[in-house]
Parts: structure tokens; sequence; C-alpha cells
């Protein structure tokens, strides 16, 4: 059983602003409303299994989605980051290989172990570096949206895992900075990795990336994926 995923909205009372582009616009919140519900349309499907398997809930997975890709299955970028939930090669590598060591409330599930055995067949083997099975994790994480979604939840569940408060639940806001930044940021452990922490305060704080707090505003800031979802009951599958 994993651990407990703690969604609290509304959690930052401000909009995300990047130059001209504001998301407090109705035009801006009426575009994240299409996006969401095209996201949904197109690979609800996809979400709300690969959800149900890691206990997440869908729409989460779906605010990813729309923050990392736009719902663009994507080629990888100079960072490699693929695909809808613009997963790297070594994010998938690394957290499913280091699932058990990280993750102690549940195994990493059958079906996500056997689809990344039929893609790769070698991946979990001891001997196999990053290095050679790199260029085959991403021909599928450009081109099977299935695998894609599969390998960014196991991503999520993995963060969620790491920072989840001592006996309390799993902190979204450090797992979505983790997910953006990198999973081993100072920031994210200061103070000890259990210690919960704040959205606006990682929003506000200079030491955190500008893409990752944008990110945060993204989903949790005033008509942010996740607040229109979870706060202006958006419906999702």
């Amino acid at each position: 059983m994993y651990t407990k995923l703690s969604i609290i909205l509304p959690d930052i009372r401000t909009s995300f602003r990047s130059g001209n582009y504001n998301y407090s616009t109705p035009s801006t919140k009426s575009a994240n409303v299409n996006l969401i519900k095209e996201i949904n349309r197109k690979y609800g499907n996809i979400t709300s299994y690969w959800g149900k398997l890691f206990d997440i809930p869908n729409g989460v997975i779906v605010g990813f989605i729309a923050t990392e890709s736009g719902g663009v299955m994507t080629k990888p970028n100079q960072y490699l980051a693929t695909g809808l939930m613009q997963v790297t090669p070594a994010a998938i590598y690394d957290s499913a290989r280091k699932w058990s060591a990280e993750v102690k409330s549940a195994p990493l599930p059958t079906p996500a172990v056997n689809l990344l055995k039929q893609k790769i067949p070698n991946f979990f083997d001891s001997r196999t570096s990053l290095a050679s099975i790199q260029s085959k994790i991403l021909l599928y994480l450009q081109s099977d949206a299935n695998f894609n979604v599969m390998a960014g939840t196991i991503v999520l569940r993995w963060l969620i895992e790491r920072f989840s408060v001592s006996g309390g639940a799993g902190q979204l806001n450090k797992a979505m900075v983790g997910y953006n930044a990198g999973a081993y940021r100072d920031i994210l452990s200061s103070g000890g990795t259990k210690n919960p922490v704040d959205s606006t305060s990682l929003a506000t704080n200079r030491r955190v990336p500008a893409e990752s707090r944008g990110y945060l505003m993204k989903m949790l800031g005033k008509d942010g994926f996740l607040e229109l979802i979870y706060l202006q009951k958006l419906a999702v599958v």
C-alpha cells in the first residue's frame, strides 16, 4: 500500500506570470480548461489505468502532462526529456531499478515490470548499463504513449515516497519540484527530506530554480491545472 498523497487546495492563491503571460486571465483559464479536456479525452484511459496501479489520482497525472508537454508526444529535448510526461531515460532507469530501496510501502506493480521487460528485456539485469539501453528507452518514450505515462507515473510515485512525511502523507509539492529539477536538490532535502514545506514557500524561495517555481504556480496557483481539477471541479476520468 502506497503512502497517501496529500493534495492541499487552495495552495497558492496567486497566479503564474511570465512576461506578458498570466494564468489568471480569462483567455488563459479557458485554454487551460480546454487542454485538460483534450488530454483527458485522448489519454484518460491510460492515465486512469496507471494512476490506479500507483494510487495517484488521475487528475494529478493529467496535470503533469499538461504542464510538462501540453499533451504532445514530443521528441527528446536537450536534456532527453521526452513525450507526454517529459521522462528522461535516466529517471525511469533509476526509479524502477532502485524502487525497492526507496519505496518500502509496496513493490513495483507487476504490469509495469512486465511492460518494461517486454519493451526492454534486459532492463532489470544488474549488468545492464543505462548507456546500453538508452536509445531503446528513448524510442518507446517518444512513440508509445502508454509506455511514456507508465514511466512518468513510476518516477512520480518514487518521488512521492521519497518526500513523504514520516507517519504522514506524500508531499506533492516537493515531488513536483523533484520531477522538474531533480530529486536530490539541496532545497528539497534541507532540514530533512521528510520535513513538510508549504507550496508558497517553495514557489517564492529563490534557491528553487525559476522554472520549478513557475511549475508550482502552473499546477497549484490560481487557475492552475490542479486548482482547476480539484478546487474548481473540472471533471476528468
